[in-house]
């Protein structure tokens, strides 16, 4: 049923970032505890995420790529994955290391090689691609890279492509954070000229933000272990334990829109009581937008 002029998404992605885990139940930065936020963010999913077509998890699973960090995001998340009916889509950042993350996901090809998927849902492509650089964090293409992006991309199903890469193709607001930027931008932008690419979706710098590359929408989503605040002093970088999110994409034939969603519970309070809204639902078109649009008098 739909409420207003536009109809329901045809493809929803709950879209997550910079998990950050360690193994053994560690802190990060000895203060900071990931796994717990994680855990919280999972449940929140369950409701925010209901109607997700597919997970996305685009960068930095674990913070020291160790086997047991990423067997730890399967524990935590599979479940969700399996009561929503939505596969995860997992794309490497620059903290991940490709043998440990291929062998715990339980993921094909060789240990080496970049983590490279495509997965199909309700019409829409996600592409995944492994912007990591072994040896460095700055992000690039690797060797054969960009041929097997613009391979991917060929013959577009009905609602085109989703491009899903940790290192954001954008300006960024850090200029520390600009050491570590994703290098090979206009071999991108010759790759995508042409391609349906709806949306890209990155991580990397810890806050929620959005632009445009090669005239196609950036959304990042903010991480689930810590914010950057980028109110603090520079030209330190300031981390703090809140503000942890998680996005919303909803893909339909002519729009794409994305919500960010806190990932850790809070307070809060009904500004439309349940009982309103169920009142509300009950009545024609007609008389829900005169129930809940017409200001009175």
């Amino acid at each position: 049923m739909s409420y207003g002029i536009h109809p329901e998404p045809a493809a929803v992605i709950a879209h997550l970032s910079d998990t950050h885990l360690l193994a053994g139940g560690a802190l990060l930065g000895g203060l900071v505890d990931t796994e717990a936020h994680l855990r919280q963010t999972a449940e929140r999913l369950r409701v925010a995420a209901a109607d997700a077509h597919a997970i996305v998890v685009s960068g930095d699973v674990a913070d020291l790529g160790e086997p047991e960090a990423y067997a730890l995001a399967r524990e935590i998340l599979e479940p969700v994955a399996d009561a929503l009916g939505a596969p995860i889509v997992w794309t490497a950042g620059n903290h991940d290391e490709r043998t440990a993350m291929r062998s715990a996901l339980g993921m094909r090809g060789a240990p080496r090689d970049p983590i490279d998927s495509v997965t199909e849902v309700a019409g829409l492509r996600i592409v995944a691609l492994d912007t990591s650089l072994p040896g460095w964090h700055h992000g690039g293409f690797d060797e054969g890279q960009a041929e097997w992006l613009a391979a991917a991309l060929g013959d577009p199903p009905a609602l085109g492509s989703v491009l899903v890469m940790h290192h954001p193709p954008l300006p960024y607001r850090s200029r520390l954070m600009r050491l570590l930027e994703f290098r090979d931008e206009q071999r991108l932008t010759e790759v995508l000229d042409g391609a349906d690419v709806r949306a890209i979706l990155s991580g990397h710098l810890h806050v929620d933000g959005s632009g445009t590359f090669a005239e196609v929408p950036v959304v990042l989503a903010g991480a689930t272990s810590y914010a950057d605040d980028l109110a603090g002093p520079p030209p330190a970088m300031h981390g703090i334990d809140a503000a942890q999110s998680f996005n919303l994409v909803e893909v339909y034939a002519d729009a794409i829109a994305h919500s960010v969603v806190p990932a850790l519970p809070h307070p809060s309070r009904e500004t439309i009581p349940a009982h309103l809204a169920e009142q509300v639902h009950a009545l024609d078109p007609a008389e829900r937008m005169e129930r809940f649009s017409r200001k009175p008098d």
